[in-house]
């Protein structure tokens, strides 16, 4: 047995090679430059070894098969670093590639999670086995990080499913799969009640497919549905397109954009080009700032709170708004929600701005659309008609009149977004919130804040200028439409200390 760092290269008496994935300086196995350094060398062995190589079975050492990208890592890109992330993402492909060509059967043996990256890994196995038990999760959740899968996840999943296939019951959901669900999708194709059965069943697949390929690279495969030249398929294009917009209501989602795109184009060229443009379309998104607001709030917020409070705020079905890109995590909203305080305030704050705009004569329909472009959900949006029109109970805030004749169509958004961004900002100084995590997901998930912000105060983090910028901001909205959008303290104490570079983190 020899050993390379993030992968162990097994090879037994009969010519299976077992390649065990097991980072030892991670709990979990993470896409990382080592990584990618080692699936190179494991290619280029199993390339020169070929001969006496009878089968290849993917492993894991770890609870979960393979945890995807070093989200951590990512959400610290910039476009200066494009480049250097293309290259990176086209050399991974071009192992696994060379590993899914090699001309044995080669086998995704999933004892665990395989999400993300875990799961495309698993894509370029020609067969997947996965165990039947509750953590075993398959699926492409890029899209609720405002990412999408840059591994060949758009890729493969076109080929094996068809465009819309693929988009619906894969890409733009985000979904995780339950093994039953994921046997059920195509998404694996048996599976097994004990982790002993994952190598006995993949033992199976290689002695009955001495020589394996996947359907894709068969002489004479045709995209399930066909590709945009084909008349049924070009016939669905432009609903796909329409149900995307109405899905995201126009508000600045850009991944389920780039994903709809990169399907569509990369179903018109061959393999290799189409993984070419599904790289592209994710360096425009990992260097953009709605992916990095959504990995603050939707991985980096999730875990903080859940280290703070445990798992019982963060439970499955709790959830009041699910706002469009979020994970299937719940955030319990019961008066012990942790956030409870903050959520009342900022649901308060959004009718208030409803029942301003209404006394200012503003047509319901264009606050609708205002509420709805700026990625309110749906709930939200019906809450604040139902209670919009006329001002909430209790004490009223002082509304001074606003310039009518000054007010750009762009405000009514903003207007919407900035209110309860400053509610926010005054919950975090009187300490009705506890953290800057909190504030967020208690955004997020308790008053319906849009998902693309990554929260209330990250979407003051995200906003052009940073805090800074957000501040300028708010004394033109104050000049305006009223004292109420005068930044408060806590904000203008941040910006004095830290300029341009002031942000609200824990």
């Amino acid at each position: 047995m020899s050993h390379v760092s993030t992968i162990r290269f097994e090879r037994d008496d009969t010519g299976v090679v077992t390649l065990v994935l097991d980072d030892p300086g991670r709990s979990a196995n993470t896409l990382h430059e080592a990584f990618a350094a080692d699936l190179t060398r494991v290619a280029d062995r199993l390339e020169a070894e070929r001969e006496s190589v009878r089968g290849v079975v993917l492993t894991s050492a770890k609870k979960t098969f393979f945890a995807g990208g070093d989200l951590d890592h990512l959400s610290g890109a910039g476009p200066e670093q494009a480049a250097e992330l293309l290259d990176f993402t086209l050399r991974v492909k071009r192992a696994l590639r060379r590993v899914e060509t090699l001309g044995r059967p080669v086998v995704a043996a999933l004892g665990g999670a395989a999400l993300g990256g875990g799961y495309e890994i698993a894509l370029a196995c020609h067969h997947r086995v996965a165990l039947d038990a509750p953590g075993t999760l398959t699926g492409l959740p890029e899209v609720t990080l405002g990412l999408l899968p840059a591994g060949g996840g758009v890729t493969r999943t076109v080929r094996l499913f068809g465009v819309r296939e693929a988009l619906s019951r894969v890409l733009l959901t985000g979904r995780r799969h339950t093994p039953r669900e994921a046997l059920d999708a195509g998404l694996v194709h048996e599976l097994v009640d004990s982790p002993e059965e994952l190598t006995v069943r993949a033992r199976a697949f290689i002695d009955a497919h001495p020589t394996s390929r996947q359907p894709w690279d068969t002489p004479g495969h045709r995209i399930p549905g066909g590709t945009p030249a084909d008349p049924g398929l070009a016939a669905v294009l432009p609903a796909l397109t329409a149900t995307l917009a109405a899905r995201t209501g126009g508000a600045p989602y850009p991944a389920p954009r780039n994903i709809l795109a990169a399907a569509v184009e990369g179903a018109q060229v061959d393999f290799e080009t189409a993984q070419v443009i599904e790289s592209r379309y994710f360096v425009e998104l990992v260097t953009g700032q709605t992916a990095k607001n959504m990995i603050q709030a939707f991985f980096r917020d999730v875990r903080a709170v859940t280290a703070r409070h445990g798992r019982r705020v963060l439970a499955p079905g709790a959830l009041t708004f699910g706002p469009a890109g979020t994970p299937p995590v719940g955030v319990d909203t019961s008066p012990g929600f942790f956030a409870a305080p903050l959520a009342a305030r900022l649901c308060e704050r959004f009718a208030e701005e409803g029942a301003a705009l209404a006394a200012e004569g503003v047509a319901p329909v264009s606050a609708r659309r205002a509420a709805e472009g700026a990625g309110y959900p749906a709930a939200a949006v019906a809450l604040w008609h139902r209670h919009g029109s006329a001002p909430p109970p209790g004490p009223a805030r002082e509304r001074e009149p606003a310039r009518r004749a000054a007010r750009p169509p762009g405000d009514l958004a903003e207007r919407l977004l900035f209110g309860q961004a400053l509610e926010a900002l005054r919950c975090l100084e009187e300490g009705a919130v506890g953290s800057v995590a909190e504030a967020n997901l208690g955004s997020l998930f308790g008053a319906g804040f849009p998902g693309w912000t990554g929260g209330a105060l990250q979407y003051v983090n995200g906003h052009r200028g940073g805090p800074a910028g957000f501040a300028a901001r708010c004394e033109e909205l104050a000049e305006r439409y009223g004292a109420r959008f005068r930044p408060p303290g806590l904000l203008l104490e941040a910006v004095a200390k830290g300029g341009g570079k002031a942000t609200f983190r824990d």
